[in-house]
């Protein structure tokens, strides 16, 4: 088992209500670590941040979606994904044009029937949440929030689920203060320097990090956000993205609209 600890470097204020920044909930780095995307779901918006949480309102859009979740970039930066949790869709942004290239529900999905019996018609408010994409093979793996929690891979097109699996305490998907059934799974992001995946968890306030490969939990931090007798944990973090040159973590809070920017430490 590694031995990991994560250093608060800053916190920045990134709610912005007079641009509709409100609800953080999803986060991604763009290829050279310089810049951050994130979605509110309450705003029919995508959002470009710099590292210091500063939104640039030139290189934010609108867009005509909502329900907003996850988001992820891929490509040379010409693409984002973002998930839509009420019809449980993935749509592709072209990021030159700002506009939706194509739309992708997860049940329009081959595979799709081995996994249906976890996604009631109408859908409940435990669909997908969060998205990654691996970058040494360009497939996506995207999160459906509890009730099982559950991980998926897709292929590059989208049109295809490859694998799932069910996030689970034999894995090691455990917290301390919360029962298996009331962990919940907000927000992914793919680490290329250990190929593994950082999981974040908005009622356990903590981080997995998971070895596909190996179908594992290397470890669980906690989001502390102060030291001294009683540690405070980050609100409702709801968007991760892990930056394996610089080993650094940032995540946004839900709640309170604040981006975190961690050092990674291998104690190990």
């Amino acid at each position: 088992m590694t031995s990991m600890r994560l250093e608060l470097l800053h916190r920045h204020r990134i709610r912005d209500p007079g641009l509709g920044l409100n609800e953080p909930s999803g986060l991604t780095l763009n290829g050279d670590g310089s810049a951050l995307y994130t979605v509110s779901d309450d705003t029919k918006a995508i959002f470009r941040l710099d590292l210091k949480g500063r939104v640039s309102v030139r290189d934010s859009f609108f867009i005509g979606l909502d329900d907003l979740e996850g988001i992820a970039i891929r490509g040379d930066d010409s693409e984002l994904l973002v998930v839509q949790e009420g019809s449980n869709s993935l749509v592709v942004v072209d990021l030159n044009t700002r506009r939706e290239r194509s739309r992708c529900p997860l049940s329009a999905m081959t595979n799709y029937d081995t996994i249906a019996h976890h996604f009631p018609d109408p859908p409940d408010n435990n669909g997908l949440e969060g998205i990654t994409v691996n970058t040494s093979n360009d497939h996506v793996f995207v999160v459906k929030e509890h009730q099982p929690g559950l991980l998926i891979e897709l292929d590059s097109s989208l049109t295809t689920i490859i694998s799932t699996r069910e996030l689970q305490p034999s894995q090691g998907f455990i917290h301390p203060e919360l029962k298996a059934e009331k962990l919940d799974f907000s927000s992914l992001s793919y680490d290329s320097s250990s190929d593994t995946l950082w999981i974040v968890s908005d009622k356990g306030r903590c981080l997995f990090q998971y070895d596909w490969a190996r179908d594992t939990v290397l470890q669980r931090l906690d989001l502390t956000i102060s030291t001294g007798d009683k540690p405070k944990r980050i609100r409702k973090p709801e968007g991760v993205a892990f930056d394996p040159d610089r080993n650094r973590l940032y995540v946004v809070s839900d709640r309170d609209g604040d981006l975190y920017v961690f050092k990674l430490h291998d104690d190990g």
